[in-house]
């Protein structure tokens, strides 16, 4: 009998402590909802006290404090804080990063996630390349062309000759208007086929060829653009292709 009382006891207590905590995570959703910031970074700090590996409440907590305090300094000190206190708990980087970039997203404030980025790089060194790679994705989003070549530089600088940040770089150079430049980058991916193997990026080769021969026709410059164009038909044919190759414009090399 006493046994049974127990579980009894224990059962209550368990489901009354749920039930707390249940309330404590509705609270802090209708704060959030209702942009009432300065309560729902409390709340979300309470849910952190409870689930220290929750990647969702430390970026909610981060956005919440950065709504909160956006006219003021603090607001950025305590979402370094509050990244410190992730790490520590063993939350992944990479998915904090980008649950922090859905939320800002969602709320109409990406800036909140370009000052998030570039506060945590300089506070955790050690996470210079992952920001930058987040850095470059964002301003990709944002069509950015300057920011894009600027951050696919970076990345280039840690793993030179990698397709997929030469291929962001092109973008960056097309969308500033040098098509010269941008061709020459979709050219270095088409010719290196051994960096192609290593990082298995054949599709951004293929793209490459394509971009480079679209890029090589307004050049002035339809033989060179023919070559490149056969290639990328010859390894993956299209209609599109076919028709391109079909098409040669008139023009002098």
């Amino acid at each position: 009998m006493r046994r049974i009382i127990t579980l009894t006891l224990l059962s209550l207590l368990l489901g009354a402590a749920t039930a707390a905590a249940d309330a404590v995570e509705q609270k802090a959703a209708r704060h959030y909802r209702a942009g009432e910031w300065a309560n729902a970074a409390a709340m979300y700090g309470l849910l952190i006290d409870r689930h220290p590996q929750r990647t969702d409440c430390y970026a909610r907590a981060i956005t919440s404090a950065a709504m909160r305090d956006s006219l003021r300094p603090v607001a950025v000190t305590e979402q370094m804080m509050l990244l410190h206190r992730a790490l520590r708990a063993g939350v992944p980087v990479d998915s904090l990063i980008i649950s922090v970039g859905r939320e800002s997203i969602a709320l109409g404030h990406a800036g909140i996630y370009e000052r998030f980025l570039k506060a945590a790089a300089e506070s955790e060194p050690w996470m210079s390349r992952i920001v930058d790679a987040a850095l470059l994705r964002y301003y990709t989003a944002r069509r950015d062309p300057q920011a894009i070549e600027r951050y696919a530089r970076a990345m280039l600088a840690g793993q030179p000759g990698a397709p997929a940040w030469l291929f962001a770089l092109a973008d960056g150079q097309l969308g500033q208007g040098d098509i010269g430049a941008a061709a020459r980058t979709w050219l270095e991916i088409a010719a290196d086929s051994a960096a192609v193997r290593r990082y298995g990026a054949p599709t951004l080769q293929w793209r490459s060829m394509v971009d480079a021969g679209l890029a090589l026709r307004a050049l002035g410059r339809p033989d060179s653009a023919a070559t490149l164009l056969r290639r990328a038909y010859d390894s993956r044919p299209t209609p599109y292709l076919k028709r391109l190759l079909s098409d040669r414009p008139e023009g002098s090399e």
